[in-house]
C-alpha cells in the first residue's frame, strides 16, 4: 500500500510571521489534512518576533515537525536553497507560511505522485487552468505551486539554484530542468493551494544599504527573464518571455517592468540580451515611452495623463451612461 509520508517531504519557509506560520502548521497537521503525517521542516530565516515560541509548540506536539533556525538572515534566495539541499524523500514540496489549502482537491496529487510524475502543479494564479510550458512555469514563480521530483536536484541543479539566489527564483532550477529534458507534468483539474493576498516579499523591499544592486533593487519580471536563460529552447524561451505578465501583451508587460520602483537599468539590459529580437524592439519602445514628455494611461477613473513622470492628473471621459 502507498504511504504518502514515506514519498513526500515538505519543508516550510518563514521569517517574522509568527501568526501565519502558526495558521499554516495548523492546516497542514489538521485532522482532515491529507499531508498531516508527512516529515515537516520549517526553515526559520532567523526571525525576531515569536516564531521561535510557535515552532517549540508544534515541534513539543508534533514528532513529524521539525525546525532549522539560521544563524543569520540569509534572504529568500538562501532559505529556499536550503530547502532543496534538505530533500531526502522522493518528493518535494517547499510551502510559505502565509497561503490556505483546500485539502479537498487533493486526490488528483496524490495520484499524481503514486504514478511518479516529475512535476506536480498544485496551483496557479489565473482563473481557468492551462497547460502550456509558459503559463505552467509562470505560475511555478509563486513557490507552493510545485512538487518536484527530487531525481532532478542534482549538482548541476544546485549550482544552477546558487546562481540565481539574488532573482527569488532558485528553485525555478528544478522546473526548468524537468522542461528541459520533457519531463512528465501534471496539472490538476482544480488546485490544492490559495495564494495569500498578503504583499510578498518582493512588493514590499526596502533598499538596504550595501546590500547588491540586484536584490536591492529587485524586479520581478526580470527575474522571470534572468531564470528563463536556463531554457535550452530559445523557441520555448521566447515564448515563456511572452507571458510575463499573463495574458497581456509584451509590450504591456514591459510597460510595467518599467514602472516597478525602484528602477535598475542593469535589468534593463540583462531583459534585452535575453528576448527575441521582436520583443527587443517593444522593448526598447517601452523604453522610449519613459522619455516622452506626456503620457496617457487609461484607467477606472477616466485617462490619465502624466507630465514628465512628475505631474498627473485624471481626465474625466463621459461614458453616456448614466450612474445609479
Amino acid at each position: 500500500m502507498f504511504n504518502l509520508s514515506e514519498a513526500l517531504q515538505i519543508v516550510v519557509i518563514t521569517y517574522n510571521r509568527a501568526a501565519h506560520l502558526r495558521r499554516t502548521l495548523e492546516a497542514l497537521l489538521a485532522p482532515q489534512s491529507p499531508v498531516r503525517s508527512c516529515p515537516m521542516t520549517v526553515l526559520d530565516n532567523h526571525s525576531s518576533d515569536e516564531t521561535p515560541a510557535v515552532l517549540k509548540m508544534f515541534t513539543a506536539q508534533y514528532a513529524n515537525v521539525s525546525t532549522i533556525t539560521h544563524k543569520y538572515n540569509v534572504g529568500l534566495g538562501g532559505n529556499l536553497i536550503k530547502a532543496m539541499e534538505l530533500a531526502d524523500k522522493k518528493y518535494l514540496w517547499i510551502v510559505c507560511d502565509d497561503d490556505f489549502f483546500d485539502w479537498q482537491n487533493w486526490p488528483e496529487i496524490q495520484q499524481a505522485i503514486e504514478e511518479e510524475y516529475d512535476l506536480i502543479v498544485t496551483s496557479w494564479v489565473q482563473k481557468e487552468r492551462n497547460t502550456s510550458i509558459p503559463y505552467i512555469l509562470n505560475n511555478l514563480s509563486f513557490v507552493p505551486a510545485g512538487i518536484y521530483h527530487t531525481k532532478h536536484i542534482t549538482d548541476l541543479t544546485m549550482q544552477n539554484a546558487y546562481a540565481m539566489a539574488y532573482n527569488l527564483l532558485p528553485f525555478h532550477a528544478m522546473g526548468i530542468k524537468i522542461i528541459n529534458e520533457k519531463g512528465r507534468i501534471f496539472v490538476p483539474q482544480r488546485k490544492v493551494v490559495i495564494q495569500s493576498a498578503e504583499p510578498k516579499s518582493h512588493e514590499v523591499r526596502k533598499l538596504k544599504k550595501g546590500l547588491f544592486y540586484k536584490w536591492n533593487k529587485f524586479n520581478l519580471l526580470w527575474a522571470y527573464v534572468d531564470a528563463y536563460n536556463l531554457i535550452e529552447d530559445k523557441k520555448l524561451r521566447y515564448a515563456c518571455c511572452n507571458e510575463l505578465v499573463l495574458d497581456y501583451p509584451f509590450f504591456i508587460s514591459m510597460l510595467y517592468f518599467f514602472s516597478i520602483h525602484p528602477f535598475c537599468w542593469h535589468h534593463f539590459f540583462d531583459m534585452l540580451c535575453t528576448v527575441s529580437w521582436r520583443q527587443k524592439g517593444w522593448l526598447l519602445l517601452a523604453a522610449l515611452a519613459q522619455l516622452l514628455p506626456v503620457s496617457f494611461r487609461k484607467t477606472d477613473r477616466g485617462m490619465n495623463v502624466r507630465l514628465f513622470y512628475v505631474y498627473s492628473t485624471n481626465i474625466f471621459i463621459p461614458t453616456g451612461k448614466s450612474e445609479k
